[in-house]
């Protein structure tokens, strides 16, 4: 009973994932820092632009309030908004226009599904599930927008990175969080030392061999925010995972795509495979609370 609960939250929440992802770099919350006018940031906007279609509508979280078809614009009934069940009813189109609909919606919410049912699994009907998820949740719109537009919002790694401290505030006076949460606060504030401070490093490092950037600020925020909530074994182990899987799929796209060692691979996703081993999978394979 608790595991479907949890699977039928997963797919509601999952839907309005879906809407973050679509709308949260075509409006207003990205904020100054993403669109300061420069070159890059131009060419991003002008992919927005390509990708959604309307250049002259402005979306926001709350604007519109109903969703509406990307292609022609009409709101969507309330049956066409049902997590996973309205896209196969539809086959994947539009009900009024029968413009394609992305399967990344339905992916969408099955990934959020299951990591609903990960976290009750692994963590019970606990305050630690609940913060478990809610961080999958962040990994998964922040992964879809950095690999889209290679940007991760501001939006969700500042706020995302001070509620973290204030998690590791709670528990190192409350203890009502378990293992991979960070036991107190300095466990969090070294989290995100530890995270961004290493994370920036290698990207001057970088930057100062190569003459041109590696790694984007958005990586290193990821980073610090996931130390702020789980601490510095989960910041390591994160950065590891995730230069591995990014230097595989790097070497693999080269071999077999004869993409050029200059091509840019989104960070972010990767980062977010290797949080989501470590909350997961992290005691099976060693890695202990510190």
């Amino acid at each position: 009973m608790v595991t479907t609960f949890a699977i039928l939250l997963g797919l509601i929440i999952g839907s309005f994932l879906t809407v973050c992802i679509y709308r949260l770099p075509y409006g207003r919350e990205m904020g100054p820092p993403n669109w300061s006018g420069d070159e890059q940031v131009e060419a991003e906007k002008q992919k927005l632009a390509e990708h959604q279609g309307d250049t002259n509508r402005e979306l926001t979280l709350t604007t519109p309030a109903r969703s509406i078809c990307p292609g022609c614009n009409k709101q969507l009934l309330w049956w066409h908004n049902i997590p996973l069940f309205s896209w196969l009813l539809l086959r994947g189109r539009c009900h009024f226009c029968k413009v394609s609909i992305s399967a990344r919606y339905p992916v969408v919410e099955l990934l959020t599904a299951v990591s609903a049912w990960g976290s009750v699994n692994n963590f019970g009907i606990s305050p630690t599930a609940l913060v478990v998820f809610a961080f999958c949740c962040a990994l998964i719109v922040i992964s879809f927008i950095d690999y889209d537009y290679y940007i991760i919002p501001d939006v969700i790694s500042l706020p995302g990175t001070l509620l973290g401290l204030l998690v590791g505030l709670l528990n190192h006076f409350t203890g009502i969080f378990a293992w991979p949460v960070a036991p107190g606060i300095w466990s969090s504030l070294l989290g995100v030392a530890f995270g961004g401070g290493l994370l920036f490093l290698i990207s001057e490092a970088y930057f100062r061999l190569r003459k041109r950037e590696g790694l984007g600020m958005g990586d290193v925020k990821l980073l610090a925010m996931t130390g702020a909530f789980f601490g510095i074994p989960a910041a390591f182990f994160t950065m590891f995972v995730g230069s591995l899987l990014g230097s595989v799929l790097g070497l693999f796209f080269i071999v077999f795509f004869r993409r050029r060692m200059t091509h840019e691979l989104p960070f972010g996703p990767y980062l977010a495979v290797g949080t989501i081993i470590y909350l997961f999978f992290g005691q099976e394979i060693g890695y202990w609370r510190i």
